[in-house]
């Protein structure tokens, strides 16, 4: 049997909802922190030292002081993002002499007002007593390449999705750009119980959660899953992606969709803050490739929102998570995604809204000669997404 079968006999989307934009994800969130009576689990990668993350950490440890136990695993792989945009701070790490260098060349590239800036890179009063305190276990000396984001709750409740701790997934960016993301609430202990098994045995086959993982064993199981419901798509394709890279397999199985005449609706950032130019050759070689040109349903857009979200879906199912289309996503981070029912539940019309809002109020582009890149920093931005 394999997932999409499986998908189709179990029905878990009641113990979902949508939370969109960080405008509902951190209210819930923090709502949650405060609610929790046992245990808060926290897997993050961007946690910046501002007026979001300073909220969240000060939430916890009131958490801690009336005796919750709080085990936060910090990768310290987003520290070069952390420091290379916005604030420049960072609210767990201080950077080495080479995460210094990665930072220059990330601000150069992208960020150049920032470029040269001195980092503030004191640790905060506020980390430590959080550090410090007995009931907090904070993991944050490793780098695991980890691009997950969680949080569960008394193992009750858990929030999954893409958004990370900082005040532009809640205001706009240093750039005005209101970034649109999500968070995906779970309320149902079975199927925490069932993410809980496969975090610590990632080969585990499992119908709800895909895993990319390189511990306690290494298995990318998520390209699979994207290829899956490429294929199994029959007349509809939706794609929201942040970072869309242009993977061969990727590229293939959706042309191949064009060639059985699925109508392939692709979305992505008309500025993203990263890998924007490879955003945009990617959807460009879409519209020149030959089954575009011979009339296939292919319709691409473009939106004024900072679109951080990944989401694909067609007429059975729904994968959103933290995964991006790229070749470092695939094979070298570590990510986390949901795989659900399209059906009439509350959570998939939702989802279906919300999409449908987003491609509504965004650009259709039908020309490839429409759209701008610069060739030099796509092939940078595709050695650097390796």
């Amino acid at each position: 049997m394999n997932r999409i079968e499986m998908q189709e006999k179990t029905d878990y989307t009641s113990a979902f909802r949508l939370l969109e934009m960080g405008s509902n994800a951190f209210p819930e969130i923090i709502r949650q922190i405060r609610s929790a009576t046992k245990e808060i689990l926290i897997r993050m990668f961007i946690w910046r030292e501002d007026r979001i993350g300073t909220a969240i950490a000060k939430e916890l440890l009131r958490a801690a002081d009336r005796g919750v136990l709080i085990v936060i695993e910090k990768d310290r792989y987003g520290l070069v993002l952390e420091y290379a945009e916005e604030s420049q701070r960072s609210f767990c790490h201080s950077p080495s002499l080479s995460e210094r260098i990665q930072i220059g060349l990330l601000c150069l590239f992208y960020n150049r007002d920032l470029y040269g800036k001195h980092l503030q890179t004191k640790q905060s009063a506020l980390y430590r007593k959080l550090k410090e305190h007995p009931n907090v276990i904070m993991k944050d000396s490793r780098k695991t390449n980890d691009h997950s984001k969680y949080y569960i709750f008394d193992r009750r409740i858990m929030i999954l999705g893409g958004i990370n701790i900082e005040d532009k997934e809640y205001f706009r960016d240093s750039r005005g750009r209101v970034y649109y993301d999500c968070m995906v609430m779970i309320h149902d202990p079975e199927i925490i119980s069932q993410f809980l098994h496969k975090r610590m045995f990632p080969q585990t086959k499992n119908d709800l959660f895909l895993v990319n993982a390189k511990e306690p064993v290494r298995c990318f199981e998520i390209k699979e899953g994207f290829l899956e419901l490429i294929d199994a798509a029959e007349s509809r394709l939706t794609i929201l992606m942040a970072y869309f890279a242009p993977d061969k397999e990727i590229i293939s199985a959706i042309c191949r969709a064009l060639e059985r005449g699925v109508h392939v609706r692709i979305l992505i950032p008309r500025s993203a803050n990263y890998n924007n130019d490879t955003n945009r050759i990617t959807v460009s070689k879409l519209l020149r490739s030959r089954q575009a040109e011979a009339g296939g349903k292919l319709s691409v857009y473009m939106t004024d929102y900072m679109l951080h979200a990944k989401l694909m879906m067609n007429e059975k199912r729904i994968i959103t998570g933290s995964c991006n289309i790229n070749r470092k996503s695939f094979t070298r981070l570590g990510e986390l995604c949901i795989s659900v029912n399209n059906d009439d539940s509350p959570f998939a019309r939702q989802v279906r809204a919300g999409t449908e809002e987003l491609f509504r109020n965004s650009e259709r582009i039908d020309n490839c000669n429409d759209i701008s890149f610069n060739r030099f920093l796509a092939f940078l931005e595709t050695v650097v997404m390796r």
